[in-house]
Parts: C-alpha cells; structure tokens; sequence
C-alpha cells in the first residue's frame, strides 16, 4: 500500500485530486492539507510515502517546502505554472504534472512511484496476496483465492472465489504486483490467469477448472505459457492440446 497525502489551497484542485486518488487500488490518502506547514508533522513521522504538492501556495511555496525537508518522501507536483520544472527535477522530483491534468499523466506518475517503492521492498517475493481497494476497503485476496484478472481499458475485473472485483488499474500494473507469484501469467494482451485453475490448454483457449470461464490465448504470448507449463515444441508441433 501507497501511503500518500494532497497539498492544494484550492479545494476543487483538492477535490479533483482526491476522487482520482482513491479509486487507485494500492493508493490510501492519508491526508488532505491547505498548506504545507499543517503537512509537515505527518511527512516528518515517516509515515508517508508519496506527495502530491502545488507549486505555488501562499504560505511556503512547494519548491521552499522541498529543499527545506531532511528526508524527502517522493514528491509530485500538480500545478498550474510550468516555469520550475527543470529545478524541480534537478531536486530528483518525480513528476510535474500540469493542471489540469489526465488521468494517464497521472497514472503514468504513480507507476513510477510504484517501481521505486517496490525496489526499496525486499521483502516483497514473500508476499502471497494481492492486495487492493474496493470503495473504502482495503482487500487483501490470497493469491490462491484469484482466478483470473481481466483488463477494459483502465479498470481490471478480479475474478475470486468470494466475487468479482472491479478496480480502476491497469493491467500492466498488477501484472508488475504478481511479477514473483510463479503461478500468474498473461496469457492475452487482456488476460492473467492463475495457472493452477488451468485444466486443458488447446488451440486458442484455456478450459479452466470448477466451472469458471474459458481464458483466451494470444499468438504472442503462447510461446511463454508453454514455456512455463514445460510442454516442449515437438509435442506441441504433435498435439496442441495439454491437461493438467
């Protein structure tokens, strides 16, 4: 989980900053502040991972807030003047975003915090849950409770055996989040699939087990998925088809 807070003077920036945030799986806001000198007794208790500043504020302007922090969450400016964007950079700031903004800027901006957090997470190989938001809930799915994950544009359906989720994510980025559970893999540009509920694979389909629908395979990604069933090139040259 993505510990972030908003600091924006202007409560529609606010506002508008905040109803994209929390339909991000992985993202929990931790605070909403009008200025930077109320933010920065929650940043300084190390609790927060990643900051979304304007530049300009009446009181300490975001840039003065950046030099003057000792150990620097990652930091995202979203703001209306372009004029600090190599300065900010060269304080290795990770995105400058311009108001108003779009969704993929924004999204393309938090991947890249998400990469860097992960690097900073050893431990990460040992996790064996997905973990994500549905409305206000932190979800945490074990991966063996997860069939497959399906992608329509910037939302993905989690298919489980409790229900099906729908987030606003990418599949790119789950794909990344699943990246050491051996038994996920994207079988189509739509699709990953949890190996272990694959009972044929034939042709351009997968047949899952107990029921659950058949999973798509796509040219480019056949290849790998024979790979990691260990089903060598002359049997599938002989018999496109393997149980498991």
């Amino acid at each position: 989980m993505i510990n972030c807070i908003v600091i924006d003077e202007e409560k529609l920036a606010q506002s508008t900053l905040f109803n994209h945030l929390k339909q991000i799986g992985d993202l929990q806001v931790l605070g909403i502040f009008n200025n930077v000198l109320d933010a920065k007794p929650l940043i300084t208790s190390e609790k927060v991972d990643l900051i979304f500043c304007d530049f300009q504020m009446s009181d300490v302007g975001g840039l003065s807030f950046l030099k003057s922090l000792k150990k620097t969450p990652l930091f995202i400016f979203v703001t209306e003047n372009p004029s600090y964007a190599i300065e900010s950079f060269e304080l290795d700031v990770l995105a400058y975003i311009m108001k108003p903004f779009k969704e993929d800027r924004l999204l393309k901006s938090i991947n890249k915090a998400r990469v860097l957090l992960d690097a900073g997470k050893p431990h990460l190989h040992d996790r064996k849950s997905l973990i994500f938001k549905d409305r206000n809930s932190n979800i945490i799915m074990p991966y063996d409770d997860i069939f497959f994950i399906k992608s329509d544009k910037d939302y993905i359906r989690i298919a489980t055996r409790e229900k099906e989720y729908i987030i606003w994510r990418k599949i790119s980025d789950i794909e990344r989040s699943l990246d050491s559970a051996r038994q996920f893999l994207r079988v189509q540009k739509s699709y990953i699939v949890n190996l272990d509920f694959a009972k044929i694979v034939g042709g351009s389909h997968i047949k899952m087990k107990s029921g659950i629908e058949d999973i798509p395979i796509g040219k480019q990604y056949k290849a790998e998925l024979y790979k990691r069933l260990g089903i060598s090139t002359d049997y599938k040259l002989r018999n496109d088809t393997v149980q498991n």
